[in-house]
């Protein structure tokens, strides 16, 4: 089950409103999945190491998270599987 560790209305980084830029997801850890809402500046300053706290996974888990993801949508709901289909 995917936790969201803020809501959002503010971005966990500069506290900041959805008034100050648009509020994307961030994945702070994939196993668990726990995701945080953040302005797409202060997502990047989370992968330049400015605010590494925020980055709690290890090499690789993304590809490993979205591979499992795609093939849980194997039905026909993921682009792959709907280009494969053509």
């Amino acid at each position: 089950m995917t936790e969201f560790i803020n809501k959002k209305d503010t971005c966990i980084v500069c506290f900041g409103s959805p008034l100050d830029g648009k509020l994307i997801r961030h994945h702070v850890c994939y196993f668990p999945e726990r995701i945080a809402y953040v302005h797409y500046e202060c997502h990047k300053k989370i992968h330049d190491g400015t605010f590494s706290a925020f980055i709690q996974y290890n090499e690789g888990d993304s590809r490993k998270f979205y591979a499992m993801t795609e093939n849980k949508n194997d039905g026909g709901s993921s682009i792959k599987s709907r280009l494969e289909v053509q």
